[in-house]
């Protein structure tokens, strides 16, 4: 299976997509999600190659604490602007700044993320800073400095550049949907029959959840009539199919490309992050629809499909990991897990996965 899914992954062409999208075709996909994922995120040492694509000269403190490594300020604060309905995260009296340049500030209905954060700052070790410290800050970071170039008039081309185009960052999160990991089923002997068994246990009943999700949303937002039969995601069988590429159709990527342009900034982001991660747009769907503070967003968007609260969609980290990692899953019950890969893996997945869930809660 291994095998398999990555020769599919190499064989991933541009989507095509209706009219409104086609405009994008000829955008630079291998660099859509470079930019501020991990922008001040500390560098490594010489051991461990630097992230060219993501320095700048920009004075602001997540800038310098890439470049120094060490702590440089003795107080971290959270404060309330009233007139801006926001929460700026502060370091010694001055309101922190991204990469880019712009106030680390998050929206107040997302108080706990901006807690979360100055509690990132105020924790860090004094004298070592390690790589992948501050994930919840770098999501941040990322999530304004991309509002920001994409929102803003006048800015300069150069910040585009380093943090990526929105449209960009949506067309290469697409490519994920023909090749999702929870659209490829494996042959019925391997593993004695028992991964087909999980994997038509777990993926059939997601698959048919979000058919039946977006083809709400397709009705919703006019790609589809209202009387129009339910949409069918493509699936890759290897026991029927073989060797060969899955591609989604047309009309279920531009219904894609439209439910993402209806996200935040924070959701889109938090599921660059999770799709990523899992290499599954399901999976980051998934992740989306059950991390949602806000209630009316969450019954009007996330879950409109259904008739009540009772009857949500929801699937914990520990699902989603579940879903994503299934066949590594049962390779080490198999044989074993090889020290310091599938035991940093794990962290990985479940530090990824769950900061991307608060950023979007």
């Amino acid at each position: 299976m291994s095998v398999i899914r990555n020769r599919i992954q190499q064989s991933k062409k541009l989507p095509r997509v209706f009219g409104a999208f086609r405009c994008f075709a000829g955008s630079p996909l291998s660099r859509a999600t470079e930019g501020t994922l991990n922008t001040f995120i500390p560098q490594a040492n010489m051991s461990i190659p630097r992230d060219n694509t993501i320095e700048n000269n920009i004075k602001s403190e997540t800038n310098r604490l890439s470049q120094t490594l060490t702590k440089f300020w003795d107080k971290v604060d959270t404060e309330y602007v009233e007139d801006k309905n926001h929460y700026e995260i502060k370091l010694d009296s001055r309101t922190l700044r991204t990469p880019l340049g712009f106030p680390l500030a998050v929206p107040a209905e997302k108080k706990q993320l901006a807690y979360l954060i100055q509690h990132e700052w105020s924790s860090l070790p004094e004298l070592k800073i390690k790589l992948n410290s501050m994930p919840l800050s770098s999501l941040a970071c990322r999530s304004i400095d991309l509002h920001n170039t994409a929102n803003n008039e006048g800015v300069d081309p150069e910040l585009i550049t380093k943090v990526g185009k929105v449209d960009d960052i949506k067309l290469n999160l697409l490519r994920y949907f023909d090749t999702d990991t929870c659209l490829i089923f494996t042959t019925k002997d391997e593993y004695e029959g028992k991964l087909r068994a999980r994997q038509d246990e777990l993926y059939l009943p997601l698959i048919a959840e979000f058919e039946n999700y977006f083809t709400h949303f397709a009705k919703q937002n006019h790609h589809l009539a209202h009387d129009s039969p339910q949409i069918n995601f493509n699936t890759l069988d290897c026991e029927t199919d073989g060797l060969r590429g899955n591609k989604q159709s047309i009309l279920v990527q531009a219904i894609a490309m439209d439910w993402m342009s209806q996200l935040s900034m924070f959701e889109l982001v938090a599921l660059e992050k999770a799709v990523l991660t899992a290499k599954s747009f399901l999976c980051g769907a998934s992740l989306l629809r059950s991390n949602c503070s806000n209630q009316d967003r969450m019954n009007s968007f996330f879950q409109f499909n259904k008739p009540n609260e009772d009857a949500h969609f929801h699937k914990t980290v520990h699902d989603i990991v579940e879903l994503g990692n299934l066949e590594t899953i049962f390779q080490t019950n198999e044989w074993g897990e090889v020290e310091d890969t599938h035991d940093v893996d794990k962290v990985d997945w479940l530090r990824n996965l769950t900061s991307a869930a608060l950023l979007a809660y």
